[in-house]
């Protein structure tokens, strides 16, 4: 039997090229370049950037995968979509379950993350009631503009990215003129490998973001050709901007580890608390940015759910107004910043990977197993030599996620333990309606 996506025909296809992707660059261009300077130069030191090189090297093969997958199908879902045709059913639950899951962390890292740099333009934001009202205003503002339709937001995100590179470019055009070469050499050891796993885990957390093009495929206009071109761009886009990033904090901080807002403390080390500010405010608006597109994505894994019976049917309900699915909307919001006011930087960034990484594994296992298949969906994007790169990259990514993220697995497991609980719950409630 030949897999056909299944995609609602009451969503809008308004998403062009440009806007996917805008999408992927608002999602990857953020905190990678406001978090990563300062937590990878801890755990590697002047090894920073052989880290960020061998988390490309990771996360390309990964990439290609995923471009090979999304030229199959265009249908909502991505992952998900992804494991569905290729896996057994409750497996391609987990892929869905398990990148909702790491969505909600991922924007509740971010949302940390952006107060952390609010704090620093208002001191009183740095903990307190007046950062937990904050975060609320700033939840609510988010799953206004979700809610009020796609079309919007994709100009929103556009809007964002615009200034987003803009700002990227003029950081490093202005700092690298100010690098000091000695801070650029390497006098100590390489990390010991489960450091350098962690380190890695914190990159592969920044490059995280790149399947939401197949997330929000079923509004995109001609998502087969489309999602693997925006995928290529946005990741030559993101490297270069880690990359150049990451040279004009250690080459002007020396050591950028002792800060929490590196990128503003290089704005302040040059020009003073007027250059601080400035970097500051590109930084909020990066952040900002990639927030709103993680949320534009992360209600359509609850969509795509609940539209195979999976889940509740309830959280595919689309608003009759904005054609936007308001449940699952206001629920992913409100989980989302409940766990930024009751959470912390590092534990969500870190538990967000873990669970995205798992995700990934099951979808390259997905690809090896169709790869094989005559009946499979065809592939406008052929990657060469695809099951061996499918399983080369399940296997490398298994080896990080145990490496670098031991501590979370415990709670990872807990955390499927309770979707496929639920899973099996509507599947016993399908049972009992057969039955009557």
């Amino acid at each position: 039997m030949v897999a056909l996506a299944v995609e609602p025909p009451e969503l809008v296809r308004a998403l062009r090229r440009r806007d996917l992707v805008g999408v992927l660059v608002n999602t990857m261009v953020g905190s990678g370049m406001m978090a990563a300077p300062a937590k990878v130069y801890a755990l590697a030191h002047g090894w920073s950037f052989a880290v960020l090189g061998l988390s490309a090297a990771l996360i390309i093969p990964m990439i290609l995968c995923f471009a090979d997958l999304g030229s199959r199908y265009s249908g909502t879902g991505g992952p998900y979509l992804y494991a569905r045709q290729s896996l057994p059913g409750w497996l391609a639950y987990c892929a869905g379950w398990l990148l909702w899951i790491s969505q909600i962390f991922s924007t509740a890292a971010l949302t940390n993350l952006l107060l952390t740099y609010l704090a620093g333009l208002f001191p009183a934001l740095g903990g307190g009631i007046g950062r937990a009202a904050v975060m609320a205003a700033f939840g609510v503002t988010v799953a206004a503009i979700t809610l009020a339709g796609i079309r919007g937001s994709a100009r929103t995100s556009n809007l964002l990215v615009a200034l987003k590179v803009g700002f990227v470019l003029a950081f490093v055009a202005i700092g690298v003129c100010f690098l000091q070469p000695q801070n650029l050499e390497i006098h100590t050891p390489p990390p010991a490998p489960i450091t350098l796993a962690q380190a890695v885990m914190i990159y592969i957390f920044a490059y995280a973001g790149f399947e939401r093009a197949g997330v929000i495929a079923g509004e995109a206009r001609e998502p087969r050709r489309d999602v693997p071109w925006a995928l290529a761009i946005a990741v030559l886009a993101a490297t270069a901007a880690y990359g150049g990033v990451l040279l004009v904090c250690v080459g002007v901080l020396g050591d950028p580890s002792g800060t929490d807002r590196p990128l503003a403390e290089v704005g302040r080390r040059l020009f003073g608390d007027a250059g601080a500010l400035a970097v500051s405010v590109g930084a909020i608006t990066v952040l900002v940015g990639t927030i709103l597109v993680t949320m534009v994505a992360t209600p359509r894994m609850l969509l795509a759910m609940a539209e195979q019976g999976q889940l509740p049917a309830g959280l595919g309900a689309l608003h009759p107004r904005w054609r936007t699915p308001y449940v699952a909307i206001l629920i992913s919001c409100g989980l989302t910043f409940s766990f930024a006011i009751f959470g912390d930087l590092l534990g969500n960034l870190t538990f967000s990977t873990a669970t995205r990484v798992l995700c990934y594994i099951l979808c390259c296992i997905g690809l090896w197993r169709i790869s094989g298949r005559a009946d499979a969906a065809p592939a406008l994007f052929r990657l060469p030599g695809r099951r061996l790169i499918a399983a080369a990259s399940a296997g490398l990514f298994a080896v990080v996620l145990v490496m670098g993220a031991a501590k979370e697995l415990p709670t990872l497991g807990v955390a499927l333990l309770v979707g496929l609980g639920l899973y099996g719950l509507k599947r016993l409630g399908h049972r009992a309606g057969r039955s009557a």
